[in-house]
């Protein structure tokens, strides 16, 4: 093991109680393939729940598609209480603070914009149109003043993720050491966590996530050039994925579609 590998697992172990909030949701929460649902790791629950109850990111969080890491917060917890999870899958319309969310309304609920500290994000595509419709739904929740937010997309993204927040919030944007892993899914891709803010040298998302293997932290160091603003894709007859005039079941139909189409033996 390498040096930053100790230092990272002994931050995990330390989260060892928020970690396990983490299994429970996990064991009890199948994902949901039609929806896109890939839920994060047990060490990355752990490690964001962390982060939160440390008070890092306010008291009062906006959980945009990021059902996991809100579920596995302590049922006594403060931040718990004064936060909201939004979400497009209804299983969790019993609770108090769930909001039913579809990101092509470009906006929380008109009654609890502009009341959050942060944004918690993990759209289930990683395309600049669906993340343009969260970059909305991030400027209509957070305080009027800014807040802080964490993303979860592939490293790729983040000259884009600058342009389509803006110079307020996305100019502050960078990767953090840490990198997110997923629970089960066997995605071609591997996600960087991005933050507006700097976390504690005490903070597990300051030190590298033992899960994920370190040929990829040379990648997650290197930082994409800044861009005033990228070009939106033209789009083709052919495009794959295209969000400005479809549903979110639209959206997640042509998505399956090209995956099933891509794991498919040619004849």
């Amino acid at each position: 093991e390498t040096e930053q590998q100790i230092i990272a697992g002994l931050l995990l172990g330390a989260n060892a109680g928020a970690m396990a909030h983490g299994e429970a949701f996990l064991a009890s929460t199948p994902e949901v393939a039609s929806m896109n649902q890939y839920w994060y790791s047990k060490g990355t629950i752990g490690a964001l729940v962390a982060e939160i109850e440390s008070g890092a990111c306010g008291r009062r969080i906006a959980f945009l598609s990021t059902p996991s890491v809100y579920l596995s917060l302590p049922e006594d917890s403060a931040y718990r209480a004064a936060s909201v999870v939004f979400d497009y899958d209804a299983q969790w319309a019993r609770l108090a603070n769930f909001r039913r969310f579809d990101f092509n309304d470009r906006g929380v609920d008109r009654d609890l914009r502009h009341t959050f500290d942060c944004a918690i994000v993990d759209p289930p595509f990683i395309t600049r149109d669906v993340w343009a419709k969260y970059a909305d739904a991030i400027r209509s929740a957070l305080v009027a003043t800014g807040g802080v937010v964490l993303l979860t997309t592939v490293g790729e993204n983040e000259a884009m993720l600058r342009a389509v927040l803006g110079d307020e919030i996305g100019g502050r944007l960078r990767k953090a050491t840490f990198m997110p892993a997923m629970h089960r899914a066997a995605l071609p891709y591997q996600y960087s966590l991005f933050l507006n803010y700097s976390p504690k040298a005490t903070s597990a998302l300051s030190a590298w996530n033992p899960e994920v293997p370190l040929d990829f932290q040379e990648a997650n160091e290197r930082r994409m050039p800044d861009a005033a603003d990228l070009p939106s894709p033209v789009p083709t007859a052919d495009a794959p994925i295209s969000g400005t005039a479809l549903s979110f079941d639209e959206l997640l139909a042509r998505e399956l579609a090209r995956d099933h189409a891509a794991s498919t033996p040619a004849a």
